[in-house]
């Protein structure tokens, strides 16, 4: 795929960001952070989590039929009592760039204002 890019030259715009995301560290066991996200997004952001890997601390959600936006969640543990969670963003093909997610933003709130 690279090559075919580069041989045609089709670049990518400059200032498109693909999949807007967060990163955060959270001072909880990853099982717990794991729990608390299954649960802001399905109570909090009104989503549907499609699949859910408590072990490998991975969570697919969605909200909406049409346009609509998928989380990905990553959680692993990061030490003794903390977690590393990232949260990613994935739509689909619009015409316009993406300036950030507000489910992204609110469900990384949620999870640094609520003590696991």
């Amino acid at each position: 795929m690279r090559f075919l890019r580069r041989w045609l030259r089709v670049e990518r715009p400059p200032g498109v960001a693909l999949f807007p995301a967060r990163t955060l560290e959270i001072p909880a066991d990853a099982a717990l952070v794991y729990d608390r996200c299954v649960s802001a997004i399905e109570d909090v952001l009104g989503g549907h989590v499609y699949q859910g890997d408590r072990t490998a601390g991975a969570i697919e959600a969605g909200f909406g039929l049409v346009n609509s936006e998928r989380l990905r969640v990553t959680i692993e543990n990061h030490g003794e009592n903390a977690s590393r969670v990232r949260i990613e963003s994935r739509r689909g093909a619009i015409s316009e760039q993406p300036h950030g997610s507000s489910y992204v933003d609110t469900l990384a709130n949620v999870l640094e204002s609520t003590k696991i």
